[in-house]
């Protein structure tokens, strides 16, 4: 505090503000994960399917690095003698790149997933729809390499009387100003989709998500650029890091909350609703759902739920160890039934869950 006080800057110590937002977010996150593996193990569960289980995967990630690194960078941990010392690995790469970039990315690609099957008429995959993405990613590691190789001064560095990390100034314009291409690419792709007609409400999933990117980047930006020693001083730390997380979990379960739950607690209900919705809306096709079969071909379900039970997690079945080719084919689940005893599955719940094949 002597040496903040010497150099006129107002510094709050670490207190048990910063420890509680540490807990509780550490908390969120450990909840967050639960989820993800609950969304993993059951993403061949076609409304899951359908809302990308290994690209929310990703979100999650990258929201826990953009936690990590802002961890150091807010200043709520003590940096000093630990790993943290390292301003470019967690400040930069960790947060920045991995982290906010990271979050954009996905946004960008799920958004530009919904824009290539509703508006183009495209399927979600192939080197046309990965490009982009590609392009993205060589950038961002251009931008890594160039800036790890430049001096810690006028880049990042660690300033240890203050124990906090300091950006130089034409660097941290140089991060803002790539972080906000990235998100107006974001803003562009869902101002094409906005007028999409699909069945689940994905285009407003995707606005959520485009206004939650545009939110945190602008109060981050404001709070950089404003009040740049902000990490000194809780009152202006502690609430950036809550929004910064609030809105990355808010994004998160926006996407996959309603799905997941129905999965674990209605799952049979939820699926065949779901299978009716499409062919009511006459979307088939776009979440590749065959169109010949009714909602009331969905009961025969049940009877087959009942040899191999669902439940909260896919069954283990007899059959599952082993495939040989005379049970071919194989249904959905991965289960080794013969085809006779697949006659009174619907074709249009199990091939609902190759859904993701067009909509990630």
């Amino acid at each position: 505090m002597e040496t903040a006080a010497a150099l006129g800057l107002s510094l709050d110590p670490r207190n048990q503000g910063d420890l509680a937002v540490v807990i509780v977010l550490t908390i969120i996150y450990g909840l967050d994960l639960i989820a993800i593996i609950l969304l993993l193990w059951n993403r061949k569960y076609p409304p899951i399917k359908s809302k990308g289980p290994y690209m929310m995967s990703c979100l999650f990630v990258c929201s826990a690095f953009w936690f990590i690194g802002d961890l150091q960078v807010n200043g709520h941990v003590p940096l000093a003698n630990s790993v943290f010392t390292n301003c470019r690995g967690f400040g930069f790469w960790v947060r920045v790149l991995l982290g906010i970039c990271g979050v954009c990315g996905v946004v960008a690609l799920r958004t530009y997933a919904i824009y290539h099957v509703f508006q183009l008429n495209l399927p979600s995959r192939g080197l046309r729809f990965y490009l982009p993405l590609l392009f993205y990613i060589a950038c961002i590691l251009v931008f890594g390499i160039v800036a790890s190789v430049l001096s810690p001064s006028v880049s990042a560095e660690y300033i240890a009387p203050l124990d906090i990390c300091r950006l130089d100034e034409p660097f941290k314009i140089a991060i803002f100003v790539f972080v906000w291409i990235a998100s107006l690419f974001v803003g562009i792709v869902n101002w094409k989709i906005r007028h999409i007609r699909s069945s689940f409400n994905e285009s407003r999933e995707m606005l959520i998500g485009c206004l939650v990117v545009f939110v945190v980047l602008t109060f981050n930006t404001c709070m950089q650029f404003i009040h740049q020693n902000y990490p000194l001083q809780r009152k202006y730390r502690i609430p950036s890091t809550i929004l910064d997380h609030i809105c990355c979990n808010a994004l998160l379960w926006v996407i996959i909350g309603k799905p997941l739950f129905l999965c674990l607690f209605k799952r049979q209900k939820y699926l065949q609703q779901w299978v009716a919705t499409l062919r009511s809306d006459g979307l088939q096709r776009a979440y590749e759902i065959d169109s010949s079969h009714s909602a009331e071909t969905l009961q025969p379900v049940a009877k087959l739920q009942k040899e191999y039970p669902l439940g909260f997690f896919y069954a283990e079945s007899p059959q599952n160890s082993y495939r040989p080719e005379s049970m071919a084919p194989w249904n959905s689940y991965g289960d080794g039934i013969p085809e006779s005893q697949l006659v009174s599955w619907p074709q249009a719940s199990y091939n609902a869950f190759d859904a993701d094949r067009r909509l990630i």
